[in-house]
């Protein structure tokens, strides 16, 4: 009989769209697992692996103590705290880090991380964008979005994060330039704020779009995404969020980047590998809504980590 693989996912415990990331590796190839929310201890919550991998076993295993049970056959970690739990676990089990680890791979069985992270080893399996669950076939476009015409645009607002501040300014020329392009389209709207969405930016919204054909989330209700992808005909994406990007990349519609002014450089790789490949392009007035290739990374991620064997066989 085969034997069942015990998968631990482990990530930061208020990351939710790094949870969204690991937890659809942890469906899509193991089938069943744990979830973990990581909240280490104080002192050590902001160590940088590379000293944490320098600490003595028993400093290790404080560290991690209300994370200690039996041990899984395979810890899938994401996130900065979640990294230093598959170092500490790392000579017990299997480790699946996602994303960059801040320490050299070779710590880990693989590390799954995105091409604009570079990082290297003979171990990384290295991704276009962010992975994640969204399947296309399994979407229903919601019921009473059904009365705003076609073409419809989908719009996925960002919000405030360590990589900048949404300002009011922002939300009044956004708004504005969705109402003008969308008018030179024939196009209704299909709006939805994240988390990370002031509130004001909102408001600002419905005044500049007022007699306008368009439908804004109100973050009371269910949030239709991603459902609502599946019966728009193009999507803008607000380009702080490379995950939104990587999932609005899955649906083959046209996806526009909206620049919020973001300059990390791995932003900037990241969205030229989007541009180069035609999976997406910058939103401009002139923007043609032309289909996109598919970006679809999880199935290949699967993939090469069935070639690589990481699972126990027996």
């Amino acid at each position: 009989m085969k034997k069942k693989i015990i998968c631990m996912v482990c990530v930061d415990a208020l990351k939710v769209g790094t949870w969204k990331q690991a937890e659809a590796l942890a469906s899509k190839w193991i089938g069943d697992y744990e979830k973990k929310p990581v909240q280490l201890p104080v002192w050590c919550r902001w160590m940088p692996p590379q000293l944490f991998v320098l600490l003595p076993g028993f400093l290790k295993n404080i560290a991690i103590k209300n994370l200690r049970c039996s041990l899984p056959d395979i810890v899938i970690a994401a996130g900065r705290q979640a990294v230093l739990v598959a170092l500490a676990l790392r000579h017990k089990v299997k480790t699946v880090v996602l994303m960059n680890p801040g320490v050299s791979s070779r710590y880990f069985d693989v590390v799954i991380a995105p091409v604009h992270d570079q990082v290297i080893g003979e171990n990384v399996i290295s991704t276009q964008g962010a992975i994640h669950g969204i399947n296309p076939k399994e979407l229903e476009f919601p019921n009473h979005l059904e009365k705003y015409p076609h073409p419809r645009i989908g719009v996925l607002l960002g919000g405030n994060s360590v990589h900048g501040t949404y300002e009011k300014n922002l939300a009044v020329k956004m708004a504005n330039d969705l109402r003008n392009f969308a008018a030179a389209k024939g196009a209704s709207l299909i709006i939805t704020p994240s988390r990370r969405t002031p509130i004001e930016w909102l408001e600002n919204f419905e005044k500049a779009l007022e007699g306008f054909s368009y439908w804004i989330w109100d973050q009371q209700k269910t949030n239709p995404y991603p459902h609502f992808l599946k019966g728009v005909d193009a999507i803008v994406v607000c380009e702080d969020s490379i995950s939104m990007a990587s999932e609005a990349c899955v649906m083959g519609n046209p996806v526009l980047v909206y620049s919020t002014g973001i300059t990390k450089p791995k932003f900037k790789r990241f969205y030229q590998q989007l541009f180069s490949n035609s999976y997406a392009q910058p939103f401009a007035m002139d923007a043609k809504l032309t289909a996109s290739p598919v970006l679809k990374e999880l199935d290949r991620v699967v993939d090469q980590l069935g070639e690589m064997a990481v699972l126990p066989t027996n």
